[in-house]
């Protein structure tokens, strides 16, 4: 399995390609993460749902605070 990179999770998932799994895009993305309806672990999952990530990865702390920064830096820009 080739895994998805934190970076590119956050990215891919802004520009809705995961949105077959319930997340939004764009600007909707945005404003869920600022209301915390959306976090790392939900971005995870959906890839997870893809077969983009090992399930394994939800316990991985590091990959899970490496897409929070992602998507803190989404909300910033």
């Amino acid at each position: 399995m080739v895994e998805i990179t934190p970076f590119n999770l956050v990215t891919k998932s802004y520009q809705g390609y995961f949105a077959d799994q319930g997340l939004p895009s764009h600007s909707a993305l945005l404003t869920e993460v600022k209301r915390g309806r959306i976090k790392a672990e939900d971005l995870v999952e959906a890839a997870i749902d893809q077969g983009r990530l090992s399930s394994v990865t939800l316990n991985d702390e590091a990959y899970l605070n490496s897409v929070e920064a992602h998507l803190e830096g989404l909300e910033e820009n």
